[in-house]
């Protein structure tokens, strides 16, 4: 789309991330910002409005790139990203700050709702396709989850800077603007790379491109470190992976049925449900994490940029 204007795909590549990021920080900010009118809980807002926001990069990544024949971007992007926000951004986090849930229901809650799409979508992807079909189940099952999450609403109020809340929802659509524009010049600078070095698509699409789009959620659990608001960064990686498979998968496959060749997705497929297991099962069952979590939490994902470009050699 862009690349009459543009010849270097690395410029390409870092003007459409930079788009995404400002685009994504409008959405999110302001976002907040109307949750909290509705004195919605932390966990929920992190899980479902900022979730939304953050993922909105890897949706719109993932639908253009369908939409374009590029199949392998559209999957290797939202497995990557979901990759990337378990072992990367909740590894940064976790050398920062501890996670405590005890018995909090409403983190469980979420938890196994997030464990049970991955299995969805582990199934999906060994099938070698996701039709239309597929997709409306993914739907009805984050409109299932949406409604038992109301059950799980309290009175906490957010903090925020009254300075920003003037026209929250015209920020938003300029967000989502930018938001759109800069997933075009991202996808087509990561193809360009992808041709140049030689490396696949896919490749490029598990770590380049999911490592870029999942950059809010790495500046929402930062500043979230900053803010000290723990449930918010919890609930928006655990959501944001929700919504990516959601989505980034469910909407795409309502656009144009996803076709993909299995046999590339082995390694990645079973590396993000062995990820999603452990995180789910490791709250489940020790209720806590801590820097130690963190720290094999960013070797895992070191591990895994590196065997992608092995892979790919």
């Amino acid at each position: 789309m862009f690349e009459n204007i543009f010849f270097n795909p690395y410029l390409i590549f870092i003007i459409g991330g930079t788009f995404l990021y400002f685009g994504s920080e409008l959405l999110i900010d302001n976002s907040i910002i109307i949750a909290n009118k509705f004195n919605l809980s932390k966990i929920f807002i992190g899980s479902t409005i900022v979730a939304l926001g953050t993922s909105l990069p890897e949706i719109v990544v993932s639908i253009i790139a369908n939409l374009n024949g590029n199949t392998n971007i559209a999957i290797g992007n939202i497995v990557g990203s979901n990759i990337a926000n378990i072992s990367l951004v909740l590894g940064v986090f976790l050398l920062f700050k501890n996670i405590y849930i005890g018995k909090d229901y409403k983190v469980r809650f979420h938890l196994l709702f997030l464990l049970l799409l991955t299995v969805i979508l582990y199934l999906l992807l060994m099938s070698g396709f996701v039709s239309a079909y597929y997709g409306l189940i993914l739907i009805c099952l984050f409109i299932i989850y949406i409604v038992s999450s109301v059950n799980f609403f309290d009175d906490d109020e957010l903090e925020i800077d009254t300075a920003l809340s003037k026209f929250p929802v015209f920020k938003i659509i300029i967000g989502m603007i930018i938001i759109y524009f800069g997933s075009n010049l991202f996808i087509d600078g990561a193809i360009g790379i992808a041709l140049q070095i030689g490396v696949s698509d896919l490749v490029i699409a598990m770590t380049v491109v999911a490592l870029g789009t999942s950059a809010p959620e790495l500046i929402v659990s930062i500043n979230s470190i900053l803010k000290n608001e723990i449930d918010i960064s919890i609930g928006n990686i655990i959501g944001s992976n929700i919504a990516n498979i959601v989505f980034a998968i469910g909407l795409s496959s309502l656009v144009k049925t996803m076709y993909f060749n299995y046999n590339d997705l082995v390694f990645y497929n079973n590396y993000m449900i062995l990820l999603t297991s452990l995180l789910v099962i490791s709250l489940l069952v020790f209720n806590k994490m801590n820097k130690k979590f963190g720290l094999l939490f960013i070797s895992i994902y070191f591990v895994f940029i590196y065997l992608n470009f092995y892979i790919s050699n």
